[in-house]
């Protein structure tokens, strides 16, 4: 059983759903040439960015903390036990 198969399939839709999110903010922010400095400040692009970030942490996090993986994955990042 992999550890998708354990989320619910809403949290795994919101879980989804940020992460595709972010990735397009994330490859549009980077972009280059930058098609959002005609429209946008660097602060407004950034404040953009920030919010996918967000989304995408809130719902990983609360996926993570409700299904007990989080541990799990930070040892797997090679974070010692004492550090989680």
């Amino acid at each position: 059983m992999n550890s998708t198969q354990s989320i619910p399939p809403a949290d795994q839709s919101k879980l989804c759903d940020a992460a595709l999110r972010y990735c397009a903010v994330a490859d549009w922010f980077e972009s280059h040439p930058c098609a959002w400095h005609k429209h946008l400040s660097v602060n407004q692009a950034m404040e953009i960015f920030d919010r996918a970030e967000a989304e995408l942490r809130a719902a990983g996090a609360k996926a993570l903390r409700r299904h007990g993986n989080r541990n799990l994955i930070l040892q797997a990042a090679g974070i010692p036990a004492g550090a989680r």
